[in-house]
């Protein structure tokens, strides 16, 4: 791999499939919280529908659960490097305070209480049952309570990282570098397999730090040094892999549906494990396991977007620039529609994509009319214009 510079250089280019898969990560969050109502394990705290269950929503969740945040870490440390070397340590603080640091304070304040105001409602007036004032006063009291950031946390481990990245190119990069063994290590120059498996060995390493077979939410604002440095390797592996985009990228097109197939087939095994909580195997072994997924599953579906989706296309860059914006209010929504569609005599898959489907329309709309060519929208993905029709009169 070529030598990590100290200052802005390097590849600029932007990588539109790098992009498309980005969005995915966010409306794989979507489905995945759509998910959590018709599990057979419930999650305590959140929506649980009454009169349906299935086996196959736990394994949804635990598919994308296994490897979906891993992804979306790698490909901002991807990115990190990317605009890093564009624009300089000082300017790319600023525009990352501007995207990341801003909207989460945004959403502690404002998305954060509408997001547990449908739920707190139907509790407090029996699901709509009455409304009084002293009902609204107890609605307002805890939609306010301070109960962690929820589906927000990425983005405060996000800002972390770019925090402890900077440090490290600026104080630690310069005296690695003088090393040439030790530089080589750090920065995977060995063969494109080797560097896969030492990224799984790594992964794995850390995953040991957690007390449960498989990583959990992280809730509350005292940073988790465990979470810190799983995450931060695969965002590391993200910056890494622009380094070296050359050596990497072909292999990850041609490899694409192997690695992909294998971590899937390793992933239904053990979610199919795990759901029927059948966990005999020791802990170390579903440790291994969950890592060869999650690591597969990653290098394979970055392999096919990279391959075969082109998010330059007008349609995948509006829904990759909306992306943003629908994750941050779906949970709020689908908080709304789940316990309604539950009231409902409807066929329990159906409730699934039928909540899915109202949580992407309505976060389209409101991105659409009310965040895309607003002052929201240039803090979230900058300025947009909307395009002009311009009219030809025949002669």
């Amino acid at each position: 791999m070529t030598q990590t510079p100290s200052g802005p250089s390097g590849n600029q280019a932007r990588i539109y499939s790098m992009d498309a898969l980005r969005a995915l990560a966010m409306f794989l969050g979507i489905a995945l919280h759509a998910a959590m109502p018709f599990t057979v394990k419930d999650f305590p705290g959140f929506y649980h529908d009454p009169a349906y269950s299935n086996i196959a929503f736990d394994l949804t969740y635990f598919l994308i659960h296994i490897f979906r945040m891993q992804l979306f870490y790698l490909i901002a440390g991807f990115f990190f490097r990317l605009l890093y070397l564009k624009i300089g340590a000082r300017p790319f603080l600023r525009h990352r305070t501007q995207r990341i640091l801003i909207p989460f304070i945004a959403g502690l304040i404002v998305i954060l209480p509408l997001t547990y105001l449908p739920g707190v409602y139907n509790r407090v007036t029996d699901g709509g049952a009455h409304f009084t004032g002293a009902d609204a006063a107890a609605i307002f009291r805890d939609i306010i309570i301070w109960r962690g950031p929820l589906h927000l946390w990425f983005l405060y481990y996000l800002m972390l990282m770019y925090l402890a990245g900077l440090a490290m190119v600026k104080w630690c990069w310069p005296v690695i570098s003088k090393n040439k063994v030790i530089a080589n290590f750090v920065m995977f120059r060995m063969k494109p397999a080797a560097a896969l498996l030492l990224l799984a060995v790594l992964s794995f390493l850390t995953l040991l730090l957690f007390n449960t077979p498989f990583i959990q939410y992280a809730p509350g604002l005292v940073p988790k040094i465990e979470y810190l440095l799983y995450y931060g390797l695969f965002f590391y592996a993200g910056w890494v892999l622009h380094a070296d985009m050359k050596t990497y990228f072909p292999l990850l097109k041609k490899y694409a549906l192997p690695l992909a197939f294998a971590g899937a087939a390793i992933a239904v095994y053990l979610g199919l494990t795990e759901a029927a909580a059948h966990l005999h195997t020791p802990v170390v072994v579903i440790k291994v396991l969950a890592t060869a997924a999650t690591v597969l599953l990653v290098a394979g579906i970055m392999g096919v977007f990279l391959r075969w989706v082109n998010a330059e296309k007008p349609a995948f860059r509006y829904l990759s620039d909306s992306s943003y914006w629908i994750y941050l209010v779906h949970v709020g929504i689908l908080n709304a529609v789940e316990p309604w569609l539950g009231t409902m005599p409807l066929w329990g898959p159906g409730k699934f994509f039928i909540s899915i489907a109202i949580a992407l329309a309505a976060g389209l709309l409101s991105y659409h009319w009310l965040v895309r060519y607003t002052i929201i929208g240039n803090y979230l993905h900058g300025p947009r214009k909307r395009s002009v029709a311009v009219t030809v009169k025949e002669a």
